[in-house]
């Protein structure tokens, strides 16, 4: 049993699906390639839905086992 996807999603999603199918995947532990195939991806679905107005973010850091500090939102 396969899924279907509503149709209004499928639409949207058939231009991505279109121009992924035509490339070949990075090889296994390309880590550059593979970035350099996704940042394009992230970042046009990043900036696709605007930021609500009514919602307020904040930084927070969280300090590893080994010491390294990441920003978390």
């Amino acid at each position: 049993m396969s899924l279907d996807p509503d149709p209004e999603i499928a639409e949207a999603l058939a231009p991505m699906a279109d121009a992924m199918a035509r490339t070949t995947p990075p090889a296994v532990g390309d880590v550059a390639a593979r970035r350099a195939l996704w940042e394009p991806i992230i970042g046009a679905a990043g900036t696709a839905q605007p930021i609500p107005t009514d919602v307020t973010m904040n930084d927070r850091h969280v300090t590893t086992d080994d010491g390294a500090r990441i920003t978390v939102r």
